[in-house]
């Protein structure tokens, strides 16, 4: 019946999957067309940090900069005035009309060193150098730079923004290698060419490699035509997908379309042995019916594991990786789809001339054949009459490597995204020696009521925010710490007459100058109060921990908070936002995310397993080995000092999911051939007869597939990649010898069949006639 069905509707299938190809295409093309990246846009709104970030936002605007320097750009450089006069105008657009300003404001050191000497502050040159330092003024006093604050329609269009600054520079006599720029504005171009570079060479040279062993193991043009086709097909629509559910590409999102090729690839071997198999067995006319019968089966639990492990990354917080679980999931469910719709189509269409061979076909018995040959003969003997100290040994290294686990920390930092020696890494070196510090965080204190009773109130309120500004400026690993203070003349202590007159002068300079600290966004006026922002910044490399800098500046902050409030001088509060909280949150997230997307798969595959083996502690036992992939290569890491970046903390779960798919395949034939009266060693031997072969090889085109991509510039891409084959890898070896060995041993009664009835089994396995 199956057979006939592929032969009627096959030709159909095939025609219609070939018409439906421009169509997908075009969706995958508009998929990599819209990548976007923004680290601070990776946490959902719903997180406090996330939250008091957009209240700044709302209040102050976007804090996107862009830090623009070059070797010898010091006070004297009069280029700096005509870039920074160039950058504020309307960039015109294809036609020709002048469109908004992709920068609102744009400081330099000559300007703002000459407004702090003007009237009315008119601050001595050392005063106004001092307040400078850190964000304008590097530790020479001499080197200096241009900050641009990015207007909203920069923020919306990053790349035309950074696109701006290099064309303006090059006006200026300024060429691109000369330039230092850094800032989140180019974090984001930066990430976005850096993920994107490569990508279709590297997506086809893993295609390139699934097909070469695909045709190493498989042999016959038509039948790898029939693999790549299936595959193919799965990449296409699991990318199309993303572009017509309406969700932007973005850098971790790229890694989804070569994941499902190679596991689309892989299955398709899977299924192409079995129909290898149908062909000595049954001959042409059976042979696809037979594949798909024997196949789907473990197949399809190899799928919905595989599945159930990406999957499980749609639980994080992260929206990247969110989306990467959500479509790799997908792309899996499209796989299995093909694999049983699709690929028995062309395989009955275009293989229908294939001739099975009568001697292949008389060697049928009432009993799998067990010979002992086949390449993993010594894996088989170490495995069954090794087992104790196979055994012994994982013992001793899953208590070892779980300690490393538990010591695992992570990292979401710019260093951990991009290769040391690109272009924004080195440019952010030069600015963080020559300038000051670069990532924001954002000190908000509150004053109520929103009008100060006195003159004397908004001094005090001046006075305040310039004292906090000064403390937070001490703190180690911060710098370039301004405020509205920053552009107040000093003011005077004392309860003299003249210091009185002077800060009630200074007072009416506050208040005629509230436009101008408005609209440079250092104060903002609510309905009941008043907010003074202080902006300072802390080191992007260097490897310093957010975690304990934040923990002093709440400390120095509500150490100040409590000396006011006991002093009763003001009525104030303070919120801290910025990247540096929404950075450190993303960290300690992926942490949580790793062991919660981890335990789920596992309870999810460990509950399907169980009941596959219809015995909840052979379903745990099948566990272990793909559990120790993971331990041991996470417990490594945590034991080498190695942080856990965005493209490590996906693999995880998905190799957990990809390295069941192994498991199920031997355990279902090593009750096959319990089910035959085999003895458990006999079936053993038979699981490996059937199933070392494809597990070697769906191993060499997943892991070798994926290893492709550690070319990526992209970090997380690139150690996504690594531990990738390195855990399938792993992977393989543990279903080869720590699989067989629980089998061999006295725990291998939990696999046992509870009825192992006689089902000869006439077939001989392709590892055998080979």
């Amino acid at each position: 019946m199956l057979q006939r069905m592929y032969h009627r509707f096959g030709p159909l299938a095939c025609i219609l999957a070939v018409l439906s190809w421009p169509v997908l295409l075009y969706g995958a093309k508009g998929a990599f067309d819209s990548n976007t990246n923004n680290v601070l846009d990776w946490l959902p709104n719903s997180f406090d940090e996330t939250t008091r970030l957009m209240w700044f936002v709302e209040r102050f605007g976007s804090d996107e900069i862009l830090v623009v320097s070059w070797p010898g750009c010091t006070l004297d450089d009069e280029r700096l005035d005509r870039f920074a006069a160039a950058l504020t105008k309307p960039v015109e657009n294809d036609h020709g009309e002048p469109g908004p300003p992709l920068f609102r404001h744009v400081f330099t050191g000559r300007q703002t060193l000459a407004e702090l000497q003007a009237p009315p502050l008119e601050l001595s040159p050392r005063l106004a150098r001092h307040r400078m330092r850190g964000w304008l003024l590097g530790p020479d006093g001499k080197t200096t730079c241009a900050v641009a604050l990015v207007s909203t329609a920069g923020v919306y269009n990053r790349p035309a923004a950074l696109q701006a600054v290099y064309r303006v520079a090059s006006s200026c006599g300024l060429p691109r290698e000369q330039l230092r720029i850094g800032g989140p504005t180019a974090d984001s171009v930066a990430i976005d060419q850096a993920s994107q570079q490569w990508m279709w060479e590297l997506t086809l040279l893993a295609a390139f490699w699934g097909m070469l062993v695909a045709w190493a193991c498989l042999r016959k043009p038509r039948l790898v035509a029939g693999v790549f086709f299936a595959a193919s097909f799965a990449w296409s629509v699991s990318l199309a997908a993303v572009y017509f559910t309406g969700t932007n590409m973005d850098a971790v999102l790229l890694m989804m379309p070569g994941l499902v090729f190679v596991l689309g690839v892989s299955g398709a071997v899977h299924l192409t042995n079995y129909y290898r198999d149908g062909l000595r067995q049954h001959g042409p006319q059976q042979a696809t019916a037979w594949a798909i019968s024997r196949g789907w089966l473990p197949c399809t639990l190899a799928c919905g594991t595989t599945s159930i492990g990406l999957g499980s990354l749609a639980l994080s917080h992260i929206k990247p990786i969110t989306k990467f679980g959500i479509f790799s999931a997908l792309g899996v469910f499209v796989v299995m789809v093909t694999l049983l719709l699709l690929w028995p189509s062309v395989i009955q269409w275009w293989s229908s001339g294939d001739k099975a061979s009568a001697h292949a076909r008389s060697r049928r018995s009432t009993r799998p054949h067990t010979a002992d040959t086949g390449w993993w003969h010594p894996a088989f003997v170490l495995a069954t009459n090794g087992w104790p100290i196979v055994l012994f040994v994982t013992v001793l290294m899953l208590p070892v490597a779980g300690l490393g686990v538990w010591r695992l920390d992570s990292s979401t930092k710019l260093e951990d995204l991009l290769q040391e020696d690109s272009e924004l890494i080195q440019s952010y070196t030069w600015l963080q020696d020559s300038i000051g510090p670069l990532v924001p965080v954002e000190v908000v204190l509150r004053f109520t009521p929103r009008e100060a009773a006195t003159s004397g109130d908004l001094v005090r309120r001046v006075q305040t925010v310039e004292q906090l500004r000064r403390r937070i400026d001490r703190l180690e690993h911060m710098g370039g710490t301004i405020a509205a203070s920053t552009f107040v003349v000093p003011i005077p202590q004392g309860g003299g007459l003249r210091q009185v007159v002077q800060r009630t002068m200074i007072a009416s300079q506050i208040k005629r100058d509230r436009d101008k600290l408005i609209t440079l966004r250092y104060l903002y006026e609510e309905s009941d109060a008043e907010l003074w922002r202080i902006s300072t910044r802390v080191q992007a490399l260097a490897g310093v921990d957010y975690g304990q800098v934040l923990d002093r500046l709440h400390h120095e902050v509500d150490d100040f908070l409590d000396t006011q409030k006991q002093q009763q001088t003001v009525d104030v509060s303070a919120q801290i936002s910025g990247a540096v909280p929404l950075i450190y949150m993303a960290q300690k997230q992926l942490l949580r995310d790793l062991v919660k997307s981890f335990l789920t798969a596992f309870a999810l595959i460990a509950l399907l397993m169980a009941a596959v083996l219809a015995n909840p502690t052979g379903g745990l036992l099948s566990m272990i080995p793909n559990i120790f992939p993971a331990v041991v290569v996470f417990g490594a890491m945590g034991l080498a000092g190695t942080a856990l970046d965005i493209g490590a903390m996906m693999t995880a779960s998905a190799a957990l999911g990809i390295a069941v798919d192994d498991t199920l395949h031997f355990l279902v034939w090593f009750r096959r051939g319990l089910r035959a009266k085999l003895t458990r060693r006999e079936a053993i031997r038979y699981a490996y007869q059937h199933c070392a072969s494809p597990m070697l090889q769906t191993t060499l085109i997943c892991g070798l597939g994926l290893l492709v991509f550690a070319l990526s510039p992209f970090t997380p891409i690139a150690r996504f990649a690594w531990l990738m084959a390195f855990l399938l890898l792993l992977a393989l070896v543990a279903d080869l010898l720590l699989l067989p060995a629980i089998l061999a041993s006295p725990l291998g009664r939990f696999f046992v069949p509870a009825k192992a009835k006689r089902e000869p089994v006439r077939e001989a396995s392709y590892a055998e006639t080979t």
